[in-house]
Order: structure tokens, then C-alpha cells, then sequence
């Protein structure tokens, strides 16, 4: 059993204990009228007073197990809560009847309001036992009446006692059984729509959970391209900045060396300038001693 079925059954449950606490106050208050107004066959106040209270407890007792989270919830305690919600309020209504001291009353109608309780809570199978169990305790309690152990309270008018009275006890018997098993027929109906409406609805939910697990899926691929393409932006931005830093660099160093280009091309000028004066000077160095040597041969001629 997995959680979403878990919660399926939790909040069915929740429904029926919250009906449970009008349910069981109706079906007092109606006893405490019938009792002062109509000499009906019925239980007494405090018979009717303890059933209401065992009622009460154990609904709130469901109310408590249901509070937990459904993945706490083991599947064995589940099904016996499931289970609870058909039985005890078979007995209560049981009950009743037989501190009554006769299945001939209004009451047996609510045996179809647990019938109803199944349809929420269980499928065909869980239906059908649903209404066999209803089924065997109304035919235990009309045989406990013709046998004569079921005591009517004195005083109490407008009944049929089936007490020794075989063909009522058989007439309902086969009534009784027969429209319960009908309306078991109808309640397993009506429960397959539901069912079916719950499993399209489940194949929807889970269709858009798919759906919803795509798109976040894609939304984080596109965060995680638009954090890249940020991260590039801010690369490009560092490398544009660094391009620049570099550029400047590259136009400050090309100044200096046009700088020192001038300068030795300077240097060159004036080296270049003083090796043609030397040149001009050893010529006429030259030129003077060559002279010298012609006027000594002069004068060594004379």
C-alpha cells in the first residue's frame, strides 16, 4: 500500500468520523423524543446514553490513529481501522435493537448508512461483506426475538413482535436480506465509478506531477544556462578589461621606444657628424705632413 492510497483511505476516514458525530447525536436525540412522546419499544436513557458515549470514544480514538502521517501508518493498523468503521457501528446499531426488544423499528434503516460507509472505505469484496455482516447480525437478532429472548420493555405499543411468529421471521429474513443485497448490487455500482473516477484523477495527478518534473527539470537547465552564460559575460567582460589594460600597454611601451628610437637616432647625427671631422682632420694632417716632406726636399736641394 503506498502513501497516495494511504491518504485516500485516511481522508475517507476522516469524513465518516466527522458524519459519526451527527450520526450517533441523531440517532439519541431521535430515542430521547421517541421515548417521551410515543410508547414505542425502545431502549432505556442510560442504555441509550452508553452507546452514544462508547460511540463517541472510539470515534475519537479513530480521530487520534488518523492524525498521524500516513507513512507512519503500518498497513495492518489501516485495514483494522477500516475494518472498525463497519463493525462497531453494525454493533451499535445491533445494540440498540436488542435492548429494544425488537428488530420491528426504523433503526435497521441505518444498517444501509453502514452499507454506504463501505462503498467509501472498500471495493466489490469489501462491499459484499459489509452487507453479509449487516445481514447476520439483523438474522441473529430476529431469531433471538422468535426464540423469545429479546425482552420488549413494558408498556411498549405499535410493533410486531415476531416472537413465535415463523412466517414474519421469514418474510423478514428474505426482506431484509434481499434489499441489502440489492443495495450492496448498487453500492458496488455506484463504488466502481467512484473508483474509476479516482483512477483517471490519479492518472491526471500523475500525468502533471510528470509534467511538473519536466518543466523543473528544464527550468533548472535553463538557470543553468543562464548562470553560464552570465559567468561568460563577466569572462568576456574581465578579458575586454584586460584587453584594454594591455592595449594601453602595449601604446605606452611603443612611446618609450619611439622615445629611445629618437634618441639614438640623435646619437647617431652627432657620432656620425664627429667621425667625418676626424676623417677631414687625419686629410689634413696628411696633407700638411706631405707638404712638410716637400718643402724639406726643397730646402735640402738648395
Amino acid at each position: 500500500m503506498d502513501i497516495f492510497q494511504k491518504q485516500q483511505i485516511v481522508d475517507s476516514i476522516k469524513a465518516i468520523i466527522k458524519a459519526r458525530w451527527f450520526f450517533a447525536a441523531t440517532v439519541f436525540v431521535q430515542g430521547i423524543i421517541v421515548k417521551v412522546f410515543f410508547p414505542n419499544p425502545l431502549a432505556s436513557t442510560w442504555q441509550l446514553a452508553v452507546i452514544l458515549i462508547v460511540s463517541y470514544f472510539y470515534n475519537i480514538a479513530y480521530w487520534l490513529y488518523v492524525r498521524r502521517p500516513p507513512e507512519k501508518m503500518t498497513d495492518l493498523g489501516i485495514k483494522a481501522v477500516k475494518a472498525l468503521q463497519i463493525i462497531m457501528d453494525s454493533l451499535a446499531i445491533s445494540a440498540i435493537l436488542f435492548f429494544s426488544g425488537t428488530v420491528d423499528k426504523m433503526i435497521v434503516v441505518w444498517y444501509f448508512v453502514v452499507l454506504m460507509i463501505g462503498v467509501s472505505l472498500y471495493k466489490k469484496r469489501g462491499i459484499a461483506l459489509s452487507a453479509f455482516f449487516c445481514i447476520f447480525l439483523y438474522s441473529s437478532l430476529l431469531i433471538l426475538e422468535y426464540y423469545g429472548f429479546l425482552i420488549v420493555p413494558a408498556g411498549a405499543k405499535n410493533f410486531t413482535t415476531a416472537y413465535g411468529n415463523i412466517e414474519l421471521t421469514l418474510g423478514n429474513l428474505i426482506g431484509f436480506g434481499t434489499y441489502m443485497i440489492a443495495a450492496s448490487f448498487f453500492a458496488w455500482f455506484l463504488g466502481s465509478l467512484l473508483r474509476k473516477r479516482e483512477k483517471r484523477l490519479q492518472e491526471r495527478t500523475d500525468q502533471a506531477v510528470k509534467q511538473a518534473q519536466i518543466l523543473a527539470h528544464q527550468t533548472q537547465e535553463l538557470t543553468k544556462t543562464k548562470d553560464y552564460l552570465h559567468e561568460a559575460l563577466v569572462k568576456s567582460d574581465k578579458s575586454r578589461t584586460e584587453l584594454e589594460k594591455t592595449k594601453v600597454s602595449l601604446e605606452k611601451i611603443n612611446l618609450e621606444l619611439k622615445a629611445k628610437l629618437d634618441e639614438v637616432e640623435k646619437y647617431s647625427e652627432v657620432t656620425t657628424g664627429r667621425e667625418l671631422k676626424m676623417i677631414e682632420l687625419k686629410d689634413k694632417i696628411k696633407s700638411m705632413e706631405e707638404r712638410m716632406k716637400e718643402l724639406e726636399e726643397q730646402i735640402a736641394n738648395k
